[in-house]
């Protein structure tokens, strides 16, 4: 039966910080927030073309009016395609409001890399050491 080893800890500092993990870290952070806010938008966004599209339905009967007079009477056929093509416009939202957010926080990550390099003179860190098994 083989001991667990022991470990001690040691406190080291850490001089300077790597540029592409801390930007990946901020890239990857963006991405995840904003996938996550798109696709609420992305559903919010079909939803109302869905009732905006019901609303017309619902004025055109009661009052008569043809769709061109009524707001947003152009965009008939978009907004249909948004309802229809629910399922492809959640995802898409999703990934281009993961992108944009994912760029913001590579860029932010190269900015709080830039700053904590230069402001900070050595960043205190607490590991675990194994000692020999």
């Amino acid at each position: 039966m083989a001991l667990a080893a022991e470990s001690r800890a040691v406190t080291v500092r850490v001089r300077r910080l790597p540029l592409w993990p801390v930007m990946a870290g901020g890239a990857v952070s963006g991405f995840v927030g904003g996938l996550f806010a798109g696709c609420l938008l992305g559903a919010l966004v079909a939803w109302f073309a869905g009732a905006v599209l019901d609303w017309h339905r619902q004025l055109g009967f009661t009052l008569g009016v043809t769709e061109e007079l009524l707001p947003l009477g152009e965009q008939v056929g978009l907004l249909q395609a948004m309802r229809d093509l629910w399922f492809l416009v959640i995802p898409a939202t999703g990934l281009l409001l993961g992108l944009v957010n994912g760029l913001i926080g590579f860029l932010a990550g190269g900015l709080i890399w830039g700053l904590l390099n230069r402001l900070a003179s050595g960043i205190t860190l607490d590991v675990d050491v194994p000692g020999p098994p």
